[in-house]
């Protein structure tokens, strides 16, 4: 299905075809005139000398959208005209070895082409008025720029120079297909001055609407990761999946740009990477092979003349039915693997990411957003760098719901090329994981980084990044601070996430909080608590972490809950929490190891309790704290027993089942239960009196094999089945589970 598109200054193509038929006239665009202007909008075209704007029925009387040799292929030689444009011409070459991506860019070609049959109305419908001398010379074509798919219409004049076109070229002269295509671009861009200096990358991202990729050939980039297994594996699945892929060589200090090196490579030239071959050479042909891969030349006068370059003696290693399909004409050819690797040192890959939910193979998530980076709107705060700055930028708050989410993030500055002399902006993004509970902003750079793109001056800069479960914070920016411009942002992922921009920087009062909380401060601070690991004395099959906030002495409490771990005795949380301080002293966190239950409710296990008035204070405030302590229980036990002591048992033993005491009558009960150890942990009465009411219904039944417990006798008989809970309070005593370590820092100020 065609996507939809933005006409270009409005034009429509139906409506000017039918109005050239009707009145038998050849369409002149008034848009982009055949004019200088059309060339360069600002400046003089002198350097170009005399400039003829020429119809194609006049450099050709047999004219051609596409010519396709006997076995019904396209031909692919493209070539440059006078004119350096060799990152557009490499990229029709990359495009032209995909003929169905050319049905998108030139959509119905067909019926846009010349028509040369002797029955011209026969199966043409309206679109009759087609051959040579008839044909309104009206041409349209889509590129995607900046998000959205735009239709450009032209006419057939073309710039030429003593009868020989200027700009890009097919080497039949009677096709007319990338000339055309060229004129389109260059009314899109604002002239043709502005197509001398570009990326190949850039011009595929705009022919296709893929995402790019830019690959460094080294050691520490690529080949370092994958090896040269894994690049060769890497390049055999993108060909398959008809990724656009070019190379090109980097132009070191004491190189100039198009400078012809002795194997017949140029620096910056971006050769388009048009098939992978794996060929076996040799008499026995058993073991021995080579990885051949195919270039397209956008300079035909200049070629590889290295190792099976197309006249050299290792061709003859191959047998002759496979030699003669490979073997290639002017305009393209084959070098090794090695070769490859050794000879350039960046390669760019256009991926076609799937985001139909009914198209056949893997399905991406996609999602785009627009902005910009203003200086009125404070957004323009630059690179990390400028740390008192840089969070001023616009911040996207992800979502991650499961593990190993692949993301492909592209962001697109807006191109201003038609400005002549205006260059790109330095841009890039970081990505910073946060709290799994954020809702706002952040300010300060407290937050690890796992995910970034290198700063460039380029159109677009991509990266691709594996995130696990858990909330992250996209950066986008400028490298300088103050730099302005509009960008476009494209997010890919692998499984459903969820994405938003994030607007507000802290929470605000709600209207009923003075009702409530009379003259209390709202937020004076924040808590950052992380949950880092658990060593446990036992295997848990399955469990999670409860946090509780606790605050203005249990007034107000908060609730969240980590992700499930499996099967470990020292699982890896890495869970972090943010939660706001109203007053800090009487602030409470609890973190609650449960173990889930496959039938009933969850059991709670162990829990630690911290007090973050400690915390708070200026000595400490602002500071990473990390804390290990072991995990207890709360029971409720007779106040003045706690455990009862062997001499006290021997006591109790030596005389009657029954002790009086101040006229007072209790009863020794016996408790079986497996527990041998009870340690009382000894905490203040505020610690005891800010559990959680959750942790006070777990009383604890184990007391240890054959230990007395004291009760009360009622009056009006014994109840031996009872305890009266009143005079039983709550003691913290070690739950035999094990430890948590926990990372905590506390912030003054919301805007953190």
């Amino acid at each position: 299905m065609a996507p939809k598109c933005k006409k270009l200054y409005d034009q429509d193509y139906k409506d000017i075809f039918m109005h050239c038929a009707r009145t038998a006239a050849h369409f002149r665009d008034d848009k982009f005139p055949p004019e200088d202007s059309s060339i360069c909008k600002r400046g003089s075209v002198e350097d170009l000398g005399p400039i003829t704007w020429t119809r194609v029925k006049e450099l050709t009387n047999d004219p051609h959208l596409f010519i396709f040799d006997k076995n019904k292929k396209l031909n692919t030689d493209v070539v440059r005209g006078a004119v350096g444009n060799s990152w557009f011409v490499s990229a029709l070459g990359v495009l032209s070895a995909h003929p169905h991506l050319l049905e998108k860019v030139i959509p119905k070609w067909s019926l846009q082409d010349w028509n040369h049959s002797e029955e011209p109305g026969k199966q043409l419908g309206m679109y009759n008025f087609r051959d040579t001398e008839r044909h309104p010379g009206v041409f349209r074509f889509r590129f995607y720029r900046f998000g959205e798919w735009i239709e450009v219409v032209i006419d057939d004049y073309l710039p030429t120079r003593d009868g020989q076109l200027i700009y890009a070229h097919s080497k039949d002269p009677k096709e007319m297909w990338c000339s055309l295509l060229e004129k389109a671009y260059a009314k899109l861009c604002g002239g043709y001055k502005v197509l001398e200096t570009g990326a190949a990358s850039d011009a595929i991202v705009d022919l296709t609407g893929t995402v790019p990729e830019t690959i460094e050939l080294n050691k520490e980039g690529i080949l370092g990761q994958l090896g040269e297994k894994g690049l060769i594996n890497l390049l055999k699945m993108e060909n398959s999946k008809h990724s656009l892929m070019s190379c090109s060589i980097n132009a070191h200090e004491e190189e100039k740009q198009q400078e012809r090196l002795p194997n017949g490579l140029v620096i910056e030239l971006p050769y388009g990477i048009i098939d992978i071959q794996v060929v076996k050479i040799g008499v026995l042909k058993i073991n021995n092979e080579v990885v051949l891969i195919k270039l397209h030349n956008p300079c035909n006068e200049i070629e590889w003349n290295g190792p099976w370059s197309n006249k050299s003696p290792e061709w003859n290693l191959v047998d002759n039915i496979k030699r003669n399909k490979l073997i290639v004409q002017d305009g393209d050819f084959w070098m090794s693997f090695h070769d490859f690797i050794t000879s350039f040192n960046s390669l760019v890959i256009c991926r076609h990411l799937n985001t139909s939910l009914f198209s056949r193979g893997k399905r991406w998530h996609g999602t785009i957003f627009y902005g910009e980076w203003s200086i009125e709107n404070e957004t323009a705060g630059g690179c990390i760098n400028n740390n008192s700055t840089f969070y001023q930028n616009p911040q996207y708050l992800i979502r991650i719901n499961k593990p190993a989410t692949d993301l492909v993030i592209s962001l697109m500055q807006s191109d201003h090329r038609s400005e002549i002399g205006v260059e790109y902006i330095t841009i890039g993004f970081i990505c910073l994981k946060v709290e799994e509970n954020r809702k706002y902003r952040i300010h300060k750079s407290t937050y690890e980084i796992v995910g970034r793109v290198t700063y460039i001056n380029s159109r677009e800069v991509t990266k691709r990044i594996t995130l696990n479960e858990g909330q992250y914070i996209l950066i986008p920016s400028t490298y300088n601070l103050g730099d302005e411009g509009e960008y476009f942002l494209r997010i890919f992922s692998s499984k459903e996430i969820n994405i938003n921009l994030l607007k507000k920087d802290a929470p605000k009062k709600n209207w009923y909080y003075p009702i409530l909380y009379q003259r209390r401060a709202y937020y004076v601070g924040m808590v950052r608590a992380k949950i880092i690991s658990g060593q446990f004395n036992r295997e848990i099959s399955k469990g999670f972490v409860r946090i509780v906030f606790l605050d203005l002495r249990n007034r107000i409490r908060k609730v969240v809950v980590s992700p499930i771990f499996n099967n470990s005795i020292e699982p890896d949380i890495e869970a972090e929490y943010l939660f706001y301080v109203r007053n800090p002293s009487m602030a409470t966190i609890i973190f609650q190891l449960y173990e889930c239950s496959t039938f009933g409710n969850d059991n709670i296990i162990g829990e630690v309790k911290i007090l973050l008035g400690q915390y708070a204070k200026s000595s400490k405030e602002g500071k990473f704290w990390e804390i290990t302590k072991t995990m207890t229980r709360v029971i409720k036990a007779p106040p003045h027993m706690g455990i009862i002591k062997n001499e006290e048992m021997e006591a109790i033993n030596n005389n009657s089942n029954d002790i009086i005491n101040e006229n007072k009558q209790f009863i020794p009960k016996r408790i079986n239960s497996s527990t041998t150890n009870l340690n009382i942990h000894n905490e203040d009465d505020n610690d005891i009196g800010e559990t959680d009411n959750n942790n006070e219904a777990h009383v604890l039944r184990s007391f240890p094999k054959q230990r007395l417990v004291v009760m009360p006798v009622e009056r009006g008989g014994i109840d031996k089945g009872r305890i009266d809970k009143g005079l039983l309070i709550p003691i913290t005593v070690d739950a035999g589970i094990g430890e948590l370590k926990i990372r905590m820092i506390y912030l003054r100020g919301v805007n953190n």
